[in-house]
């Protein structure tokens, strides 16, 4: 079982703070497919530090899609992180996805904001 190293887990996390503060993002993918197991130290983190930084930022956001580790331990991490966090009050759509195309094909249909349909690549 691999673990993802506390700090750049951490790292990573601001990152998404400061890419939602310096821009105006309406669609977000994240992409875990290579995702490793979140340490139960910083999901507690995450969960009581970080994302109640991130939800008010996160007001402009319209769709979040997230691909799924491949890995199983780190699905059930990714699992344990989700049961530690209140999403029911998101400000946007997210939905999990097993294939990363699939994940950007919904994030491309329309949405209510300034996007309307897509073309396709």
């Amino acid at each position: 079982m691999a673990y993802a190293p506390s700090k750049a887990y951490r790292e990573g996390l601001e990152q998404y703070l400061n890419a939602v503060r310096q821009h105006d993002v309406k669609l977000w993918l994240g992409d875990y497919r290579l995702g490793k197991v979140i340490r139960m130290e910083d999901q507690q983190w995450a969960a009581k530090e970080w994302f109640p930084k991130f939800l008010p930022l996160a007001s402009g956001i319209e769709k979040m899609a997230r691909v799924q580790s491949e890995d199983v331990f780190s699905q059930m991490s990714s699992d344990s992180m989700k049961s530690k966090l209140d999403i029911s009050g998101l400000p946007f759509q997210f939905s999990e996805f097993k294939y990363y195309e699939e994940a950007k094909e919904w994030l491309l249909e329309y949405s209510s904001g300034a996007f309307g349909k897509q073309n396709e690549d």
